[in-house]
């Protein structure tokens, strides 16, 4: 058997990254966010994705939900259609439906087929024909024991795989450039259906955040809540992210955890140089400055210049950093007032460090391309950000090992 069909057998027998209790218990550890796992982007492919959030609606509502074809248009306005145009009996009284599907992004469609087939806890979505084709998603409304109010909350959650890499030309572009940004894109996109399918169970309606886009105070950037629980679960991904919503609905921060292979004792004590971020996509050159602008005037003021280098993305500029523990905050440039933190949470016994990265990267900001698609779905500014934290944690991890 090839290893292709093999992967395909492991992504539709609902093998998942954690187990229900575990999904419950890493969101309560959470606190107000939404979760996100991956496995090891180096090791076998495809890597699989995992996002859960909890809804303020009952259990039975939630199913019933993710479990009708026209609520995904409903939820989210950029498909331009979902029409069911087969079906087929599963046996057992069961009957898979076949849609054909239209979503429009900017400056072209994406289109396909799929097969929804309805589950006792929500529903398998199979990829089958056209975009992002062969890929399997596994939707699924669990209880949520830890609520205050369990008759009255739920979790969702959506596991599973999409094929980026031959679909829309920026995609393509993108993907060619690292093994890390099918994985994170797909995150992206599956957030966008997370939180568009709660917004309608718990509204009725496909609500967006209207509020200003703005990055949080250095201040607000701590990820040893992610970090902790990151090592608290028992077979640990290689990627845990906590995506952080204002009370408005817009994106607060993106918190990435990723395990070092070794660290020193207190590795938020050591100091971090330009040198070490140069492997960060993105950052093609980054030089010491001072004198300008005037946020880095004081002599004692340490600032780097990046100059940036990522398709379609514009990042670079000024940022102004605060050793330790180690904060940033771009002061002029691309995506001015982005800010990024990093917290070294050391492991319990023989657990290993992990780094975590906070950041708001203001990637509205960020040229063209992501002001259009966060026009269009401003639930992109969230999974647009947690694509890019992603990558630049999980980037950035191997140059600060036993520093």
């Amino acid at each position: 058997m090839t290893t292709g069909i093999v992967l395909w057998f492991w992504l539709a027998g609902g093998v998942g990254l954690a187990s229900a209790d575990d999904v419950s218990a890493t969101l309560d550890r959470l606190g107000d966010a939404d979760l996100v796992m991956m496995n090891d982007p180096a090791g076998a492919r495809p890597v699989r994705v995992l996002l859960a959030t909890k809804v303020k609606a009952p259990l039975e509502k939630l199913r019933q939900v993710v479990s009708d074809v026209a609520s995904y248009r409903k939820a989210m306005p950029s498909f331009r259609r979902t029409d069911i145009v087969a079906k087929r009996s599963r046996g057992a009284g069961a009957t898979d439906s076949q849609v054909a599907w239209e979503l429009e992004i900017p400056a072209s469609n994406l289109t396909g087929k799929l097969w929804l087939r309805t589950q006792a806890q929500g529903v398998d979505l199979e990829l089958a024909e056209g975009d992002f084709s062969p890929g399997i998603f596994h939707v699924r409304a669990l209880p949520d024991a830890t609520a205050d109010q369990p008759e009255q909350s739920s979790i969702l959650t959506i596991d599973g795989h999409a094929n980026l890499g031959d679909s829309h030309w920026a995609l393509r572009k993108l993907v060619h450039r690292s093994p890390l940004v099918e994985p994170v894109m797909t995150a992206a996109a599956v957030y966008v259906m997370l939180r568009a399918l709660a917004g309608l169970a718990e509204h009725g309606s496909a609500a967006r955040p209207k509020g200003a886009m703005t990055a949080a105070d250095l201040s607000t950037l701590q990820g040893f809540g992610t970090g902790r629980a990151a090592s608290a679960l028992p077979d640990q991904p290689k990627i845990l992210a906590a995506v952080r919503r204002r009370p408005d609905g817009r994106l607060a921060r993106i918190e990435v955890a990723v395990p070092l292979m070794s660290a020193p004792e207190d590795a938020s004590g050591k100091s971090l140089h330009p040198e070490s971020f140069r492997g960060l996509p993105g950052w093609k050159k980054v030089t010491p400055i001072c004198g300008y602008p005037d946020e880095c005037k004081d002599p004692t003021a340490t600032c780097w210049a990046v100059e940036g280098n990522l398709p379609m993305f514009s990042i670079g500029g000024t940022w102004k950093i605060s050793p330790q523990p180690w904060r940033a905050r771009m002061v002029a440039g691309d995506s001015k007032g982005a800010v990024l933190g990093l917290d070294f949470v050391p492991g319990q016994g023989k657990a290993r460090t992990t780094l975590v990265a906070s950041q708001h990267p203001r990637v509205d900001q960020g040229g063209f391309l992501p002001r259009k698609l966060i026009a269009a779905e401003p639930l992109l500014e969230h999974g647009i950000s947690l694509a890019l934290t992603i990558v630049e944690a999980v980037s950035l991890a191997p140059a600060l090992e036993g520093m």
